[in-house]
């Protein structure tokens, strides 16, 4: 861990219902070294403190490794010492637990992407135990932001798995959470996900609804904070889902305007070159195409064609 506990809140635990902490080779040993019965209680929390150093020390020598899934074993580990050091409710306890479940999320998403879905999963869901209310951790608003994230990387997970109603029930938790609170800040990459998951499902006019409310969430906040270069970034997602959104539509107008803004952007923060920027090139390129094939479709018919459509505001 990046902080050192203090012996000034030593205490047991308090017996209140918590959620089990769990390791990769099922639940966590309690530590026995020394024989509780027999020592004081001094004792008991100088083997305790002991065990905690040698955990710590094996988190750091494999996260330096770059092992970080066998190091959240260890971290794990340092949660449930610490609980029986300090006890359940102790600030040493609520801290542990709040590093380990982000790097839950952090290693959950990694492995999402190397497809080792089932230990994504886990992760995710441990995450998600760990945030509840009856949890370890004590401030609620540091509680909701990360219950948040873990729900928005649970609607990822179900949506790579193809089980978009699941993806979008814990997409939606997400967004509730993060407008119904000021100290959750991702409500623009979370409108951008649920896009994505309805578009999956061909509700295009509820999927551009949300990247035009992740464009301006992203607006908004480039206009506070100028040197935001990440949200700059995510701008040119956001106009380029929305282009997609507006061809499923048959807007073409519309979606060769988002396109054409789609690119500058991406060609100012990621370059001409960069594959990402390629890709919305692409992207517009073959919309282009479309548009004009729709043109002269519409000419041919008379002004037929396919309507405009408009989705509900």
């Amino acid at each position: 861990m990046s902080y050192r506990p203090s012996r000034s809140n030593s205490r047991q635990a308090s017996g209140r219902a918590t959620p089990v902490l769990r390791g990769d080779a099922g639940q966590i040993p309690v530590w026995q070294g020394g024989g509780y019965e027999d020592d004081d209680e001094g004792d008991q929390a100088a083997s305790l403190m002991a065990r905690l150093v040698e955990v710590e020390q094996h988190f750091a020598r494999l996260k330096n490794q770059g092992q970080h899934l066998e190091a959240l074993h260890f971290m794990e580990l340092s949660v449930f010492l610490r609980k029986q050091l300090y006890g359940a409710e102790s600030e040493e306890v609520a801290m542990a637990c709040q590093v380990f479940t982000t790097s839950c999320n952090t290693v959950a998403m990694s492995c999402l992407q190397r497809d080792d879905y089932e230990k994504a999963h886990e992760l995710l869901k441990k995450a998600e135990l760990l945030t509840e209310a009856r949890g370890y951790i004590l401030e609620d608003r540091t509680r909701l932001k990360l219950r948040a994230v873990t729900y928005n990387n649970l609607g990822c997970f179900y949506k790579r798995r193809g089980k978009l109603h699941a993806a979008l029930q814990y997409l939606d938790k997400a967004l509730k959470m993060e407008l119904s609170s000021s100290e959750v800040d991702n409500p623009a990459g979370t409108h951008l996900n649920l896009c994505a998951t309805l578009s999956q499902l061909d509700r295009h006019a509820p999927a551009l609804e949300h990247a035009q409310c992740a464009l301006e969430l992203l607006k908004r906040s480039i206009e506070q904070d100028p040197s935001a270069k990440e949200q700059a970034s995510i701008l040119a997602i956001a106009y380029h889902n929305m282009a997609v959104e507006q061809e499923h539509l048959g807007l073409w107008r519309d979606a060769m305007d988002s396109y054409r803004h789609s690119v500058g952007v991406a060609e100012q923060q990621w370059g001409t070159s960069h594959p990402k920027t390629q890709a919305i090139k692409h992207s517009w390129s073959h919309a282009k195409k479309k548009a004009a094939q729709h043109a002269r479709q519409d000419t041919r018919g008379g002004g037929g064609g396919l309507p405009s459509i408009t989705p509900h505001g």
